[in-house]
C-alpha cells in the first residue's frame, strides 16, 4: 500500500540530551580482563532529540504542540520513526529525517514497528528543549498516546538505514564500571555487540580529545571515543563512541546545523 501524506499530518524536525548516572559500582582497575557484554532482553528508553545526537530520560521545558492527529514517518524502532518535512512544526527547527519518540498507547502494537515500515500513527504532540552546545540545543518530539492506523504491508526489518547516540544501554554496564566512566555510544554498536565489543572497548579506554568542528582522518568504520562530558546527555560526564562515519556526519552537522542528511548507521 503506498501512503501519502496529506496536509496536517506532519511535522517535525531538526538539530538536535539528559540523564542519571549510569551504573554506580565501583569500578575496577583499568588494565583488568577483558569485559563480558552481557545479554539484555529490555531496550533503554530514554528520548532521542530530533537529530538523535542527543538523548534525555526527562527533558526539560516540555510543551503541548496543539495538535493531536496524523503523522506518516518511516520506522527506526518500536520507539522510534523518521519523519521527512519541509516545513516547521511545533517550534522545532526545519530539518528534514527528524526523529519523534513515540510512545504506543497500545504495547501490543510494538510488534508493527519493524525498521524500515512506512506507518502512519495518531497521537497527541509535544517538544522540549534543552541547551546542549553553543552550537546546538537539543529538540525533542514526542508521540504521545501514539495509536498505529495504518502502514506498508508487514515484512522483515530493514538493515539500519540511520543511527543515534544512546546513552546508559544497559549491555554496556559492565564496561561503564569498569571503567569508571558513563557511556553514550552510538546504537549500531550497541546493535551489534557481538561483532563490535572488542573494538569498543579498546577505544573507551583510549579517548581522544577532538573537538566537533575538527576533522579527523581515518577509516569511516573504526570505533573511536571522545570526551563528551555533558554534551550526549546533559546530566553525564560521559565517554561517547561512534564510527568514523558518524563523527564525520557530526562534524559536518556542526559547520550546517541544516544539514539534511541524518546520522549514517
Amino acid at each position: 500500500m503506498k501512503l501519502t501524506l496529506t496536509i496536517g499530518t506532519l511535522v517535525l524536525l531538526a538539530c538536535p540530551a539528559s540523564a542519571l548516572a549510569q551504573d554506580g559500582t565501583p569500578a575496577t582497575a583499568a588494565n583488568g580482563p577483558p569485559v563480558a557484554f552481557p545479554q539484555v532482553t529490555t531496550i533503554p528508553t530514554p528520548l532521542q532529540s530530533t537529530s538523535g545526537r542527543f538523548s534525555s530520560l526527562n527533558p526539560s521545558n516540555r510543551s503541548n504542540c496543539g495538535y493531536s492527529g496524523k503523522m506518516i514517518g518511516r520506522v527506526v524502532s518500536a520507539r522510534l520513526m523518521m519523519v521527512d518535512v519541509t516545513g516547521g512544526f511545533c517550534h522545532v527547527s526545519e530539518v528534514a529525517n527528524a526523529l519523534v519518540n513515540v510512545e504506543l498507547s497500545n504495547p501490543a502494537d510494538a510488534v508493527q514497528m519493524v525498521p524500515g515500515r512506512r506507518v502512519v500513527i495518531t497521537a497527541t504532540f509535544r517538544q522540549a528543549q534543552e541547551s546542549r552546545t553553543s552550537r546546538f540545543n537539543a529538540q525533542y518530539l514526542i508521540a504521545e498516546k501514539a495509536a498505529l492506523v495504518a502502514g506498508d504491508p508487514r515484512g522483515a526489518p530493514a538493515p539500519a538505514f540511520m543511527s543515534y547516540m544512546l546513552c546508559q544501554a544497559p549491555e554496556l554496564d559492565a564496561l561503564a564500571a569498569k571503567l569508571g566512566k558513563d557511556l553514550c555510544v552510538q546504537s549500531t554498536i550497541v546493535a551489534n555487540l557481538a561483532a563490535t565489543s572488542t573494538g569498543l572497548e579498546a577505544a573507551a579506554r583510549t579517548p581522544v580529545e577532538v573537538g566537533p568542528g575538527d576533522s579527523v582522518p581515518g577509516d569511516a568504520d573504526a570505533i573511536t571515543c571522545r570526551p563528551d562530558a555533558r554534551v550526549s546527555d546533559r546530566q553525564l560526564p560521559a565517554v561517547a563512541c561512534a564510527r568514523g562515519r558518524y563523527w564525520a556526519w557530526y562534524n559536518a552537522k556542526w559547520h550546517d546545523p541544516f544539514l539534511p542528511q541524518a546520522a549514517p548507521p
